[in-house]
Formats: C-alpha cells, sequence, structure tokens
C-alpha cells in the first residue's frame, strides 16, 4: 500500500484502508480484517482455495480465516487466493 494511501482517510478515528484482492481494489472502514472478511469481498473466494497475503520482498503468507491482519503494516501489496494443493508463490 501507498504511503499516503492512509493519509486519505477522511476525520479523526474514521480512517478508510484499501484491500486489494488479486487485481480488485476494496474500500474497508478499519485498520484490520480478518481472513474470513477477505473471503467475503467481491465475489468472494471459496473455501476450497487458500488465501495468501502478499508483502513486499517475502514469499505469500497463508491467512486462515480466524486470522486479523493489521493494514497498518508496511508492505503489504494484497491477498489473493491459490488452489489448496498448490504452494505459496511470489505473487
Amino acid at each position: 500500500m501507498a504511503q499516503d494511501d492512509k493519509a486519505h482517510g477522511g476525520g479523526q478515528g474514521h480512517q478508510k484502508w484499501k484491500v486489494q484482492v488479486e487485481n480488485d481494489v476494496y474500500g474497508w472502514d478499519s485498520q484490520y480484517i480478518t481472513g474470513a472478511q477477505v473471503r467475503g469481498l467481491g465475489p468472494g473466494i471459496p473455501e476450497s482455495m487458500d488465501l495468501f497475503l502478499k508483502v513486499k520482498g517475502k514469499a505469500g503468507q497463508l491467512v486462515k480465516d480466524t486470522d486479523s491482519i493489521d493494514l497498518s503494516v508496511p508492505g503489504i501489496e494484497k491477498f489473493y487466493a491459490q488452489e489448496a494443493s498448490s504452494e505459496a508463490g511470489e505473487q
């Protein structure tokens, strides 16, 4: 996420975050989002697929439905899904 994404959040205490899932970007009203909430954005990600978080310079990190992700962490690029049988790639 770009540095100034956080600056465009509106009034104090009511910051709008951006969440990228695959190639689509969604607005989010909280600093935290769970894996289950990410799966529910847009057309959704089926349970038969694994959800990963891509952080700049690192391999994809598996995200479980109950995991809470802090969207303010520098370097977060996007969430993506892969078939459950495949390994995390460098997306």
